[in-house]
């Protein structure tokens, strides 16, 4: 699948030089023993076409995990995901639609959110849940690439660097949820419809709860078929986003555009049990 890309010239090759010593980096992760135990990991998501989160699904099929599919159609149901998705003509919003797949969803270790345009690394998942439980991360995200089209400066991948820990998660591309952390963010909220903003409430209430968020460097996913809301209307999702903050307590948006809190370098010890 060819994907395109941000950037020209010099920036954009520099950025391609960056992504290939970090994509050699990201491999010490299979170094990484998986000493933590078997869990089971719900996977949510909505799709439009069948690819590329076919080649999702089938990767994170791989998981030594419990993994547990439930999908949702805004048309009629991809042959290639019939046994994954659980809902089609899915009409409402992307949160909205996500409580309906979660309703489904029996009591998981982790929850998964996937949007139905990215690509992740090979052992995505394995190696996630196990840098999340060894950093004690109740909210993650992997990091987009440099060449990715992300909405946040914080979200972007940094040089030589296994994670961060942070005060801000993004909703999406990929968004991993433990179940301290479910019990308190869903469900989500029922009059989002394009969901920007939650986030920023999310960071408050991890605050709150003194929950760790974070975000995933060397397993940073690419993120590049689609502009950010090209499938919608920018200027209403960013109306609804204001108009539901004014409501609810929250973060600035200063903790979307620094470097985060604290860097990982190397691969975190694991958790003494």
């Amino acid at each position: 699948m060819r994907i395109k890309t941000r950037g020209f010239g010099v920036k954009r090759a520099s950025r391609r030089v960056a992504e290939r010593v970090d994509t050699v980096f990201g491999r010490s992760l299979r170094m990484m023993s998986l000493r933590g135990p078997k869990r089971t990991v719900g996977v949510v998501g909505i799709y439009r076409e069948a690819q590329p989160i076919a080649a999702l699904v089938e990767e994170l099929s791989s998981s030594r995990h419990d993994v547990v599919f439930r999908l949702g159609a805004m048309g009629d149901i991809a042959t290639e995901l019939r046994d994954e998705t659980s809902h089609a003509h899915l009409t409402a919003g992307k949160f909205q639609n996500l409580n309906v797949l979660t309703e489904s969803l029996a009591d998981v270790d982790w929850l998964l959110i996937i949007d139905d345009d990215v690509i992740v690394p090979r052992h995505f998942l394995d190696q996630a849940i196990e840098l999340c439980e060894r950093l004690d991360l109740s909210l993650a995200q992997p990091a987009q690439t440099r060449l990715s089209n992300a909405n946040w400066p914080l979200t972007k991948r940094r040089f030589l660097t296994i994670a961060r820990d942070t005060q801000f998660v993004e909703i999406g591309p990929v968004t991993l949820i433990r179940a301290d952390a479910m019990r308190k963010l869903l469900p989500f909220p029922t009059d989002l419809r394009y969901g920007w903003g939650l986030d920023f409430e999310w960071a408050q209430v991890m605050t709150d709860f003194k929950m760790r968020m974070g975000v995933i460097d060397s397993l940073a996913v690419i993120h590049a078929s689609r502009a950010v809301a090209s499938t919608y209307s920018w200027d209403a999702a960013q109306k609804e986003g204001q108009e539901y903050l004014r409501g609810v307590p929250h973060l600035p948006k200063d903790v979307a555009e620094g470097n985060g809190l604290r860097f990982h370098r190397t691969i975190p010890r694991p958790v003494t049990r």
